[in-house]
C-alpha cells in the first residue's frame, strides 16, 4: 500500500514538474513598429520560426496585423515556444493585404525586418533577421522605411 502510495506521488510530481517545464518554456514577444509616415491602412506582421518560414510567405509560422495609432503600431505574440524567430512587417496603406511594387519590383509600401536588417536587393535574410527567444518576454523594435 505504502509503496502504491509512493508512487502515485512520484507519478503526480513528475507530471507537475513536466507541466511547470511546458508552461516555462513558452514566452512573449513584444512587437514595437515605428517609422510610419501616416496612419493610413494596418500594420501586416509575419513571424517566421524557420528560414523555409521565413523565405516563403504562405508558411508564415503567425501572421497578424495591428492599428497603426500616431504613427506606431505595437502586437503581442502570446505562447511562443522558445527558439529562433525572426519578423517581417509591412505598412498595407491601402488594406489589401499585399505589399504593394511598382513596375520595377521595389516595394511602394513601407516594411521592415526584425533587429531591422535590410536586404540589399531584396528582403533582409533569415541570418540579419533571426533572434532567439530564450525567457518568457522579449521586445523587439523595428522601424519600417
Amino acid at each position: 500500500m505504502k509503496t502504491q502510495i509512493y508512487l502515485g506521488f512520484f507519478v503526480a510530481f513528475f507530471l507537475l514538474n513536466f507541466v511547470q517545464k511546458e508552461q516555462q518554456s513558452k514566452g512573449k514577444i513584444y512587437l514595437n513598429v515605428d517609422g510610419f509616415e501616416n496612419n493610413d491602412g494596418k500594420l501586416m506582421i509575419a513571424l517566421s520560426n524557420s528560414e523555409e518560414s521565413y523565405s516563403n510567405n504562405d508558411q508564415v509560422y503567425r501572421g497578424a496585423h495591428a492599428e497603426i495609432i500616431n504613427k506606431k503600431a505595437t502586437y503581442v505574440f502570446d505562447d511562443i515556444p522558445m527558439g529562433t524567430y525572426a519578423i517581417k512587417v509591412f505598412h498595407d496603406e491601402n488594406n489589401n493585404d499585399e505589399l504593394d511594387f511598382n513596375f520595377m519590383h521595389i516595394p511602394q509600401e513601407a516594411y521592415g525586418f526584425s533587429n531591422n536588417a535590410r536586404g540589399t536587393f531584396g528582403p533582409a535574410s533569415w541570418e540579419d533577421a533571426k533572434f532567439e527567444l530564450v525567457s518568457d518576454s522579449l521586445s523587439i523594435s523595428i522601424t519600417v522605411e
